[in-house]
């Protein structure tokens, strides 16, 4: 009976001693994100604002290049409808230019 009480208290104490110590380990994991997700979160992040900046880039060339149309358009001896048409080149715009 002895042995037995004996081997109680050890089995609850250990369960207890590892019981506490993987509460303390579990704190130290969250702290580095769930599973790993806080450096993949940031690095998304991270892309997403790249991402956005080079939009802008693009679109504040997209600009440059519609202003500079407007401007040769408002050249063109046509009024400027002729620089809207595809396949039309400059040198069929302005004469004397191809020869």
């Amino acid at each position: 009976m002895t042995a037995t009480r004996t081997t109680y208290i050890f089995v609850i104490a250990a369960f207890l001693l590892g019981f506490g110590l993987g509460g303390v380990s579990l704190h130290v994991a969250s702290a580095q994100g769930l599973f790993g997700l806080k450096t993949s979160i940031s690095q998304i992040g991270s892309a997403l604002v790249e991402m956005q900046k080079n939009v802008d880039a693009l679109q504040k060339n997209m600009a440059t290049i519609k202003q500079a149309k407007d401007q040769l358009a408002s050249l063109s001896p046509a009024g400027g409808e002729a620089i809207k048409k595809e396949g039309e080149s400059l040198k069929q715009l302005i004469p004397g230019l191809g020869r």
